[in-house]
């Protein structure tokens, strides 16, 4: 019976682990420039800002994440990295996937579309758990 329960407890810790850790917008590190790809230019066309988050944690560390605007390689990000894009206000397609590169290769990349208002801010949030990488919403819930 005590193997039981320790081999329940173990399972149940080994799930726990096994997704990413939120990370807040304030504490992420940068993006290195190197690792920037486009839509960093701001003018009076490209006003609406978007600011991508990625989890830190230990679930996909080792796995290099891109993210597209439009379909084109915004950026590489990651984990616990931020970046902040510049588009044209109207419904833009997002997406994130796996790079060619780290550990990790092969899936799909997963979109997303958002309305984007002219002269606002919009946040996302890489995330991850076993069934791979997404992008949502990002909310600060004040860094807890």
């Amino acid at each position: 019976m005590r193997i039981l329960i320790a081999a329940v407890a173990v399972a149940v810790a080994m799930l726990a682990g096994c997704a990413t850790s939120p990370m807040s917008a304030r504490n992420a590190e940068p993006v290195p420039s190197d690792e920037l790809y486009g839509f960093q230019s701001k003018s009076t066309n490209t006003s609406s800002r978007i600011t991508v988050v990625r989890d830190g944690g230990f679930v996909g560390s080792g796995c290099d994440l891109v993210f597209y605007i439009e379909g084109r390689r915004a950026a590489k990000i990651g984990p616990g990295q931020r970046a902040t894009f510049y588009v044209e206000p109207g419904t833009v397609n997002l997406g994130t996937g796996l790079a060619e590169s780290g550990l990790c290769s092969g899936a799909a990349i997963r979109t997303i579309s958002a309305s984007l208002k002219p002269g606002t801010e919009s946040q996302f949030r890489i995330s991850g758990d076993m069934s791979g990488f997404f992008l949502v919403p990002y909310v600060d819930y004040g860094g807890r």
